[in-house]
């Protein structure tokens, strides 16, 4: 019985290190880990009392005093360090100081992690030495999400595995949430973003352009063809469709948001009253109007918004720097709206047109302006001149706002219409320039009320390698491997020396 209070406090001690072992493993502080704790600290209370003679005679030493002050501030900084330890593991905090946040996740990721509903697997089948890049970028992920269950599988140690996925190139990542799964073999957080959208969504919504009147084409490749645009929009899991009114004479039910992509001829009376009646029962539509291109102001006036007889001009020379001419204007005002919030980036358009939103408009409706040009721009009305000049009272003077947005709200449905005056900003030349292509892709997120896609998406990390030509090659080999580790040498003959000559 007397070995019972040292026998109770080192079960104590084991105790508590098995609580700490258990957390730093899971990184989860949970019941169990409050039931080790809990009993080694009671082990351990009932330790003390049980000796309490024994301690206080030891405290009253001599010896003890001396040495017990060093241990009391040894034992003070373990418990400070484990307790700010224990802090960081419970509440982390990601700096990225890179040149444009090249470490950091982009907007568009974040929202999706931080509004993901269900849980997901990710299975990265990769070798063990190729599997730190991998294990970097989906820590990141789990930072912001919880949700995330990650697991690592070596296919040479586990064919059977691997074989049951699938899975024939190393690298490959197999992400399961529900009844679904996506596997890619891509690198790179646009490429899991996008398997982690299509994994989780449980429906597919389908976008459709429309065809027939010369607009731009969703399967050219060609500068103003449409393809890079059509791909944004299935990677982030829309179906998407041409039709053409004439033809087929009625807009399908599953369509979620349509499209007119800079159409080159009016649409036929009988196209307007299916898109008018299709937008009046709740449908979403996005409309891009090349300037000069006649026989759409009814049918968006309609809505709330003027279209101007005109090309907006821009005297800023902004767009110079990068090439355009005034014709050109550069947007960096947005107008608060959801497309745009948080849009720190600027956008191209050119040769575009005004759109105004109108005051004119019913309770039920809200015309908002999304883009607007600088105070050094207008919409130039006296179009085929060769000299482009402002003409006070004739054109329309700066900031010349180029794109509206309409929402109508009646009986409990709500329609939702975007105008551009311009459709070329997001054709395949423009569609990388910028944020050209994230506007682009927000406008149908919002028409599409998939409000957690809107923002920046993710870009491809800047390349930073320093290119030396054979010059500058030896230069850096005489002055590191050379000259910087003979000085060194040297200072420390000399510090040798100087030091013998003040012994003698």
């Amino acid at each position: 019985m007397k070995k019972l209070p040292e026998i109770a406090g080192l079960l104590g001690g084991v105790l508590m290190t098995a609580a700490l072992v258990h957390f730093q493993t899971g990184k989860v502080w949970n019941a169990f880990s409050w039931i080790l704790s809990g009993a080694g600290l009671a082990l351990l209370v009932f330790a003390g009392v049980a000796r309490f003679d024994a301690i206080r005679r030891l405290f009253s030493l001599r010896s003890f005093r001396y040495g017990g002050n060093a241990a009391a501030v040894a034992l003070m900084v373990l418990v400070l360090f484990g307790l700010v330890n224990f802090t960081v593991n419970r509440h982390s905090l990601r700096v990225d100081l890179s040149k444009g946040g090249q470490f950091s996740l982009s907007p568009q990721t974040r929202n999706v992690l931080k509004n993901l509903k269900r849980d997901v697997r990710i299975i990265a089948f990769t070798r063990a030495q190729d599997q730190k890049p991998v294990e970097d970028i989906l820590k990141a992920y789990r930072f912001y999400a919880s949700r995330l269950k990650v697991e690592f599988v070596d296919p040479d140690k586990k064919p059977s595995m691997a074989k049951l996925y699938g899975v024939t190139i190393y690298g490959t990542l197999v992400l399961e949430c529900g009844g679904q799964s996506q596997k890619i073999t891509e690198k790179g957080e646009q490429a899991l973003t996008n398997a982690l959208i299509r994994v989780t969504r449980e429906e597919r919504k389908t976008v459709i352009f429309l065809d027939g009147h010369g607009e731009n084409d969703i399967d050219s490749s060609e500068k103003t063809g449409y393809a890079s645009a059509r791909k944004a929009i299935e990677d982030e899991h829309y179906q998407v469709r041409k039709l053409n009114l004439a033809v087929e004479k009625r807009i399908p039910p599953e369509c979620t948001v349509l499209v007119a992509c800079g159409p080159q001829k009016a649409y036929f009376p009988s196209e307007l009253d299916t898109l008018r009646a299709f937008l009046e029962r709740g449908g979403k539509a996005l409309f891009m109007i090349d300037a000069e291109v006649t026989g759409f102001e009814a049918f968006v006036g309609a809505w709330g918004m003027a279209l101007g007889n005109d090309v907006v001009i821009d005297a800023s020379g902004m767009g110079q720097l990068f090439g355009m001419g005034p014709e050109v204007p550069l947007v960096t005002d947005y107008p608060p709206h959801p497309v745009t919030d948080q849009f720190r980036v600027m956008t191209f358009f050119p040769y575009c047109r005004s759109v105004t939103p109108r005051t004119d408009v019913a309770p039920e409706w809200t015309v908002e302006p999304l883009l607007r040009t600088s105070a050094n721009s207008w919409g130039e009305t006296t179009l085929g001149t060769a000299e482009v000049r402002f003409d006070k009272g004739r054109d329309l003077a700066g900031p010349v706002t180029i794109a509206a947005v309409s929402t109508k709200r009646a009986g409990g449905i709500q329609s939702r219409l975007a105008v551009f005056g311009d459709a070329d900003f997001a054709n395949n030349s423009y569609f990388r320039v910028q944020g050209n292509g994230d506007l682009f892709l927000n406008t149908v997120s919002w028409l599409a009320e998939e409000e957690d896609l809107i923002s920046i998406r993710a870009r491809q990390p800047e390349d930073r390698r320093i290119f030396l030509n054979a010059k500058q090659g030896r230069l850096v080999f005489w002055l590191t491997v050379v000259a910087m580790p003979l000085a060194a040498a040297l200072a420390g003959v000399w510090m040798y020396i100087r030091r013998e000559r003040r012994s003698r």
